[in-house]
């Protein structure tokens, strides 16, 4: 069973604002947390104009439509298919 507890979007992902996710798959190869940031991102639809720094398990995001930016850091649940996102204002 696959639990993908995200945003819908990147509009989504700044209207929540500050707040965690994960993504547990044991059907998806395993990542490590700089894998699986970008797994994050992709499905939330992260263009690269959205990122205005980014680093191994950290990016920090804009949006047009917001007057903040977020940074998101990724990190482990434990094994190489759970996988947590914290996000917190920039």
């Amino acid at each position: 069973m696959a639990t993908y507890e995200i945003p819908d979007s990147v509009t989504d992902l700044f209207e929540q604002g500050e707040n965690s996710y994960r993504i547990i798959d044991y059907e998806i190869p395993g990542m490590d947390n700089i894998e699986s940031l970008s797994y994050f991102l992709d499905r939330v639809g992260v263009s690269n104009g959205d990122i205005y720094e980014s680093g191994s398990t950290q990016v920090v995001l804009t949006h047009p439509d917001f007057d903040y930016m977020l940074v998101v850091d990724s990190g482990g649940l434990g094994d190489f298919y759970s996988h947590r996102y914290d996000v917190s204002l920039y």
